[in-house]
């Protein structure tokens, strides 16, 4: 269990109902202090972030604090992440202080262009702005596919309900050890996503390209521009994303709200 003397809350907007002062409240009876915008902390300095908001709140709270675990309240409307509604935040509050609840660690992507690294918490898009592209997918130094159409999305178990989910890629299981490839829009019908350890080593090399606007973007931001012959590497990162979980099935329960299932 984690030793709380220092909780941060990280928020959707400041038009939110969170309720800040009622919380530092709670947390002061348990001797824990309450950081009421964790945005403005250094990373590191925190013992759990408390993300009020969607998906996207949840995923800026995790890059902010690479190293702490969080734990997600939805204020959204899809919350694939969180686990629960806004209106059981009390009761969620003191299932965390009653030390109910378990930690998850969650397969992260590191990505290296030149001299550049990032890490992806969903997914790794390479794509063209207007022209078709092709690009050659190697493998652990094997070269097994060079689709031709928008672009290749790599992505992991939790970005598969996200971006990945749109591009027609498979559902996967968080605990699940993979990473999925999914080439986005390939000019052909025999297109298929690819289901990879999580150890792969994966490198795009923009190939035989006419566009002049080729991007990588992570996470929905775009970190670059690449030329023709470019290439980027992606392999496991070393973080984990960590969320602070309650009950064991929460993600069939996400699926079954959040897709109407």
């Amino acid at each position: 269990m984690l030793d709380l003397k220092r909780v941060g809350l990280f928020v959707r907007d400041e038009e939110q109902d969170y309720r800040a002062a009622s919380m530092a409240r709670l947390f002061s009876k348990f001797g824990v202090e309450f950081i009421d915008d964790a945005s403005t902390a250094e990373s590191g300095s925190l013992d759990l972030v408390l993300a009020l908001g969607g998906d996207g709140t949840v995923l800026r709270a995790l890059v902010a604090h690479p190293d702490t675990p969080v734990l997600a309240v939805n204020y959204g409307n899809v919350g694939f992440l969180t686990q629960s509604d806004r209106d059981e935040l009390d009761k969620v509050l003191v299932r965390l202080l009653s030390d109910e609840y378990f930690i998850e660690d969650r397969l992260t992507l590191e990505v290296r262009y030149g001299d550049q690294v990032y890490r992806s918490i969903n997914e790794v898009v390479l794509r063209g702005a207007s022209h078709m592209i092709e690009v050659q997918v190697h493998i652990d130094g094997r070269l097994v596919h060079t689709p031709r159409g928008d672009g290749v999305i790599v992505g992991t178990p939790t970005g598969s309900t996200a971006y990945l989910l749109s591009t027609g890629a498979p559902i996967v299981v968080p605990d699940v050890d993979c990473i999925v490839l999914n080439p986005l829009n390939e000019y052909s019908f025999s297109s298929r996503s690819i289901i990879l350890p999580g150890s792969s080593c994966i490198r795009l090399t923009v190939d035989a390209c006419r566009e002049t606007d080729v991007s990588i973007a992570i996470d929905g931001d775009t970190r670059a521009r690449l030329n023709d012959g470019d290439f980027i590497e992606i392999v496991r990162s070393d973080k984990p994303a960590r969320l602070v979980c309650f009950e064991s099935d929460y993600f069939f329960r996400n699926l079954k709200e959040r897709l109407r299932w």
